[in-house]
């Protein structure tokens, strides 16, 4: 068997604000250090970058591959054909690790095998297709520290909401913080529920 120059990692980005320029960035990063890079995203966001809806334009991407999956609503509008936020997630997860099963195949299939899968945590399935067709895979978080205490704060229960929004807020590691400069879903729980869940569960 021929040995292979270099290590192919995939990479799965979902579009939403503050997570695709990291992602892509990271990118561009493992692509320099001599890693092959497949950038993976859905079918309905690969169209919305190909057609006038705006967004990341492919050509950002530069000499990085781009290949994509289903999250069961391909058309191009996305989730909002679906019928709730939380039957997208759960299509998703169910589609999306068939069909990126499947991509992981395919690349085997045709000479260009993943070693191993970057994700974004918003996508925690992917671990788990990852364990499946036995590569590595590995979360990469594209917010902050700081933001991501503030979850874990949340989370156990040790921040409790709602935020009062005439004190301030004193977490460890971190100076004064005005209940507004924490992530608008924790600043105002109802203002995106399903954000909410998916960061704190």
């Amino acid at each position: 068997m021929e040995k292979r120059e270099k290590a192919h990692c995939l990479v799965l980005f979902y579009p939403i604000q503050g997570h695709i320029n990291p992602m892509l960035q990271f990118s561009k990063r493992l692509q320099h250090k001599g890693l092959k890079v497949t950038l993976v995203t859905t079918r309905s966001v690969h169209k919305a970058m190909h057609g006038d809806g705006g967004g990341q334009s492919p050509s950002s991407f530069s000499s990085i591959a781009l290949e994509t999956i289903s999250d069961g609503n391909d058309g191009e509008g996305g989730s909002s054909q679906a019928e709730s936020i939380q039957a997208y997630w759960d299509r998703f997860r169910e589609i999306g690790s068939q069909t990126l099963a499947e991509l992981i195949d395919k690349l085997s299939a045709s000479g260009h095998p993943a070693d191993c899968l970057v994700y974004d945590p918003i996508l925690p399935w992917a671990l788990d297709v990852a364990k499946r067709v036995g590569i590595a895979g590995a979360a990469f978080f594209t917010v902050s520290c700081a933001v991501t205490n503030i979850y874990s704060l949340v989370h156990y229960g040790l921040l409790k909401l709602p935020l009062n929004p005439d004190s301030e807020i004193f977490l460890p590691g971190l100076p004064p913080l005005q209940p507004s400069d924490t992530p608008s879903f924790i600043f105002v729980p109802e203002s995106y529920p399903a954000f909410f869940k998916l960061s704190l569960d």
